[in-house]
Order: C-alpha cells, then sequence, then structure tokens
C-alpha cells in the first residue's frame, strides 16, 4: 500500500488556503513520509520517503476527494520535492508515495506509476530505406502528422524538447513540448559543405543516425556518412567537434553516441568498435570484437553499456575495455517475463537507458519488445510488439499484452520521466507518460 502524507486541515487551512489558495493534508505515523517545507515558491518538499521508491503528489477539491494524481516524482534519497503548478481555486494536496525495490510488486509499483501511451511524432509513412519523407508543410505544424524518415534516436532536453535524429531525412527534428515539429540542424539534402559555425540548418548532415542531448538543450550529432561528430549549441550554431573516422569519411556503423558535459570525453559506436575521443588523445578503441552495436549510455562510475544487436547481449564495458554481459543470452529466444536477464533471448537488443531509480530499459529491434531489467537481473516486460507496420494502444493504459510497437531503434527518458521510444522502421516516436491512471 502506499504512504499518504496530509496536513491536518484545522492546522494549516487558515494559513495557506489565504495565502496559496491550497491546503496541504495529512495523516501519518512519525517514521512514514512526512512533509517539510511548502512556502510561497509553491515548492514541496518531504523526508523519510522510500528508496528507491516513486512520490506522487495529487489534488482534490475536497478533502474527501476524488483525488487526482498530478505529478510523480522517483525518490531516490529519502528526501525529495516537486514545484507545484498554480490551481483554479482552493484545492487540498496530498503526498502519497510506493517503493519500487527489485521485486514483483516493486515491479508492479514502477508499473502503475504510468500511464498512457501516445505518439510523439510520425505518421507511419516512411517505410523505405534511403528515402526522406520530409516535406516543407511539415515546418512548425503538428509532429504527430509529419513522416519520419527512419528516425534512429530521440532524446530530449531539461526543457521537454524532443529531439530525432531522423537519419533519412539527413536532419534533427525538433519537437517543441506543445507538440510543433521543427527542423533544428541540417538541411534535409544529404551531404557537406562546410564545419562551421554556422546556422545549424544552413549546414549539410548525411546520413546522422545517433545524437546526445544536453539538458541545456546542446545537441551533439553522430553524423555518419561525413565522419563526423557536430556540436549544435543554444544559439542554433554548429560546428564540427571532432572527426569520427582519422579523414572524415563514412563511418561504419555508426549509431550510440554520448558526450561529457565539458566536452573532455566521448563515446560512440562503429558496427564492431566502441570507440572514445578526448581532445588530447583523439580517437582510440576501447573494445572491439562485437558483431553490430547499437545504442550506449555512460554510468556514473564511467562503465559504459553498450548494447550488441547482432550478438543479442548488452555488456558492461570498464574504461579500460574489460566486458562483462549484463543482460541476453546470445540467441533469439528462452526466458522471458520473470526471468534472469542473462537466461533471456533479446532479440536484436539495440537500446538501453538507466531508470532513476535501479533497474535499465531495453529495446529489442527484431525482437519489437520494450523490456525493464531490474537490480536483481530480472527482465520484465513493459511493451509488446511484432514486425512490420503495427502501430496500436494510442490513447490507452500501455501495460498490457497486446503488441503496439515495432521495430526499435532507442530508448530514452526525459527529465519529468516520460519514456520516449523511437521506432525507425515505420518513423515513429512514442512517449509514455509518467502520470498515473486516476483509478490507480
Amino acid at each position: 500500500m502506499p504512504r499518504s502524507v496530509f496536513f491536518s486541515r484545522l492546522r494549516c487551512a487558515a494559513v495557506l488556503a489565504a495565502v496559496f489558495e491550497t491546503c496541504i493534508c495529512l495523516a501519518q505515523a512519525a517514521s512514514d513520509l512526512r512533509l517539510i517545507h511548502y512556502g510561497r515558491d509553491r515548492r514541496l518538499a518531504w523526508t523519510n520517503a522510500p528508496v528507491p521508491g516513486i512520490c506522487t503528489v495529487e489534488n482534490a477539491v475536497s478533502v474527501q476527494g476524488p483525488w487526482t494524481a498530478l505529478q510523480n516524482v522517483f525518490s531516490t534519497n529519502a528526501g525529495g520535492s516537486a514545484t507545484l503548478a498554480p490551481a483554479d481555486g482552493a484545492r487540498f494536496y496530498r503526498l502519497r508515495a510506493v517503493p519500487v525495490a527489485a521485486t514483483a510488486q516493486g515491479f508492479t509499483n514502477l508499473v502503475q506509476a504510468y500511464g498512457l501511451l501516445e505518439t510523439l511524432a510520425g505518421i507511419g509513412a516512411g517505410q523505405t530505406d534511403g528515402v526522406s519523407y520530409w516535406q516543407p508543410w511539415y515546418e512548425g505544424g503538428l509532429a504527430a502528422w509529419a513522416a519520419l524518415s527512419r528516425p534512429h534516436f530521440a532524446m530530449a532536453d531539461g526543457a521537454g524538447n524532443v529531439f530525432i535524429a531522423d537519419k533519412n531525412s539527413h536532419s534533427i527534428l525538433r519537437v517543441t513540448p506543445e507538440g510543433t515539429i521543427h527542423t533544428h540542424a541540417g538541411t534535409h539534402f544529404g551531404g557537406f559543405n562546410g564545419e562551421g559555425p554556422a546556422v545549424a540548418t544552413t549546414l549539410q548532415l548525411n546520413f546522422p543516425n545517433g545524437l546526445w542531448v544536453l539538458p541545456d538543450g546542446t545537441v551533439y550529432v553522430l553524423d555518419t556518412d561525413n565522419g563526423r561528430v557536430r556540436r549544435v549549441n543554444t544559439n542554433g550554431l554548429m560546428t564540427t567537434l571532432f572527426l569520427a573516422t582519422a579523414t572524415g569519411s563514412a563511418l561504419e556503423g555508426g549509431r550510440g553516441l554520448w558526450v561529457k558535459d565539458d566536452e573532455t570525453l566521448a563515446y560512440f559506436c562503429a558496427k564492431t568498435r566502441l570507440r572514445k575521443w578526448t581532445p588530447a588523445g583523439g580517437l582510440q578503441t576501447v573494445a572491439s570484437g562485437f558483431v553490430e552495436l547499437g545504442t550506449l549510455y555512460v554510468e556514473g562510475n564511467g562503465d559504459i553499456l553498450v548494447c550488441d544487436r547482432g550478438a543479442h547481449y548488452v555488456y558492461r564495458v570498464s574504461p579500460s575495455g574489460a566486458k562483462t554481459i549484463l543482460a541476453g543470452n546470445g540467441t533469439t529466444s528462452g526466458g522471458g517475463d520473470g526471468a534472469l536477464a542473462l537466461a533471456t533471448g533479446l532479440n536484436g537488443v539495440r537500446g538501453i537507458y538507466p531508470v532513476p531509480t535501479g533497474g535499465y530499459l531495453l529495446l529489442t529491434h527484431d525482437g519489437c519488445q520494450l523490456w525493464y531489467l531490474d537490480t536483481a537481473g530480472i527482465v520484465r516486460l513493459l511493451l509488446n510488439g511484432w514486425g512490420g507496420n503495427l502501430h496500436a494502444g494510442d490513447g490507452e493504459y500501455f501495460y498490457s499484452p497486446e503488441p503496439k510497437i515495432s521495430e526499435g531503434r532507442s530508448v530514452t527518458m526525459d527529465a519529468a520521466g516520460n519514456i520516449i521510444v523511437c521506432e525507425s522502421d515505420w518513423g515513429y516516436v512514442r512517449r509514455i507518460r509518467f502520470q498515473r491512471l486516476p483509478s490507480y
């Protein structure tokens, strides 16, 4: 059961309702979740949250309810906070929390914190590889009405803009929080016309299939067929950060990209090799012998997580190049929902991204499935799918056995905790809302 936090209405209504048009309700044991701050800045702060866990802020017009879930926050330590949006009229607020430990119940709690599946961008028209489906009239229109062209990676900045490496339209697209789509970099015609600095929409890209986004909106692009990693700064100017090959020729099988915030280190995938770049040391191979690498993620301790789609494995690679298998059994079958990750066939696993409370999201290309790998080494199915032009489940609760997605390329999470899935072959970017349904 979730823990709940309330202030007594008699204790706080006269002050808080007058100043903030709200009241925080509360009733709990001393050892339970405890409210420690609510001020004019509308920041709600608490302590004694379960770790790992998820805290949910709710409101209602009456202390008897019904209560509406407003915002979820991952709890990675006992303390946490959320900023409440202004409400129309007086509101009562409460805070609830559930643990998301590496157990079956913890997984259920995690699943119930998420809600609807939706299409963020794409109409499923871009089906043929090597063809650009971009049309000038898409610019500034709704992203859900624009055709994508084999998108390979989607990632958000701290403001909620989602950037898409739209490989076959030779561009980086930006979807605003309002849902409109804009060209962020590239001209939609493949080629190379200079290193920059220049306005990003005047410089050509050539089959970009990887990117990395900083919270401030700086975007790094794996410009695959130009053999470069490009930087687009927050003013919209693009330059070349470094050559990804010795001569700037096409990069074989480039996909995953990660760039450190201060640009002193970068990693990228080049088919069978995990490569590193530093300003002083240039290009180096960290690990090799892979079959066909997908995306990557660098953990806080410096370890690199990589997906080998061709070998059906997820590896943890140390900075010195030592490999450890994190998930997969090296085949396309076996294990499954609730089984050990090392006994489960992850068919063409291609995407990985960490969950703030521990564990990882894993996305398979050929298997067309999104998995959750917990810290106990168990995998559980989040989204099912199959190959071909499958597109289902929009506007519905995401967690059900019916297939909803097709071939995957990348999975990420935005700053709000929403899950972003890039389905390349049929041209969709989907989102699972980190928002509880009313019936939870």
